[in-house]
């Protein structure tokens, strides 16, 4: 099998595709033939080493955190998955989702939905579970909240709209001038350009501020928090890590979302695919051999919805 490996930390050019022997399944795991990859800015802040205070590597290493693809073959223990089965998966770190094969605990697999392509069931895991955790369990979104998404049309921002509009919240979303069409169809009812208007100086107020780009930080955006209003952002710096500990004794509290692996959390996102509200852009669709080009894109910074590498299993 083919997998992409780093051996240094480094710019994209560190990114090489080697030769593997297919694992096999431990006990409680299932073998899954990867049939996309999903790309996300933490694949290259790893790769990098600007994450390094948290993400230890061990070399050598394979970028990826979210998969689709077909269950292979499943170990003695795992009960829940058959060969030919549909599945994704957010994988936790030290396991590489660039891969053709990756052995899965079964616990963190969600069953992909028939209507859901594989390209698109690719891009949901971690990017939905950052969302998902970050406004339910951080924000503990209610039904008629305000909702600011900074960041709409990257990858997390684009499900964290249609998360707060699942839960009835009022959801103003942060995006670039050209993008305002692409974020009202995720659902959201008001658009500021950032090229235009500075949304920490318009006065209004929200219950839930999601940084899903980690551009503003809580000393900008604390004014503009209700009372009792909740900051979250995607960047676990070391100031944010620390105001977590002091939340308790503040009235706005701040924190960094560090995403859960977990099937069950999939299983919200398979039925709002069953329920067809769901909708999964992708920018652009990357072989395995051009992940060095996929790194180059996404640092960009200007990702519209999400990249995936689609695997071509030629042998």
């Amino acid at each position: 099998m083919k997998r992409i490996i780093y051996e240094t930390y480094g710019d994209p050019e560190v990114l090489k595709i080697a030769d593997f022997d297919i694992p096999q399944p431990q006990s409680d795991e299932v073998l899954v033939k990867v049939m996309a990859a999903g790309i996300n800015p933490v694949d290259y802040k790893i790769r990098n080493g600007s994450l390094k205070f948290i993400y230890r590597a061990k070399f050598p290493r394979t970028p990826g955190g979210e998969i689709s693809g077909k269950v292979e073959k499943a170990g003695e223990g795992a009960k829940k998955f058959s060969p030919g089965d549909r599945v994704y998966s957010m994988l936790p770190p030290g396991i590489g989702g660039y891969s053709e094969y990756v052995n899965v605990k079964e616990d963190l697999l969600s069953v992909l939905p028939g209507s859901m392509p594989f390209n698109e069931g690719a891009a949901i895991p971690l990017a939905g579970l950052t969302s998902l955790q970050a406004l339910r369990d951080k924000g503990e979104i209610k039904e008629g909240m305000e909702v600011l998404v900074n960041g709409g049309s990257g990858g997390v921002g684009m499900f964290a709209i249609q998360i707060a509009k699942a839960y009835n919240a009022k959801v103003t979303t942060v995006c670039s001038g050209k993008n305002v069409d692409f974020v009202k169809s995720f659902g959201a009812d008001i658009v500021i350009d950032y090229e235009k208007d500075d949304f920490t100086q318009m006065g209004n107020t929200y219950d839930i501020i999601f940084d899903a780009v980690a551009k503003s930080g809580f000393s900008k955006c604390k004014k503009i928090l209700k009372k009792n209003g909740i900051y979250i952002t995607t960047l676990p710096s070391p100031g944010v890590m620390f105001r977590q500990i002091i939340n308790p004794l503040l009235s706005k509290k701040s924190f960094a979302i560090l995403t859960k692996p977990g099937g069950k959390d999939l299983d919200y996102f398979s039925e709002l695919i069953r329920q067809n509200k769901l909708i999964v852009s992708l920018e652009k669709v990357f072989n395995l051999e051009d992940a060095n080009l996929a790194h180059k894109h996404i640092e960009t910074g200007r990702t519209k919805g999400k990249l995936v590498i689609q695997m071509e299993h030629r042998i």
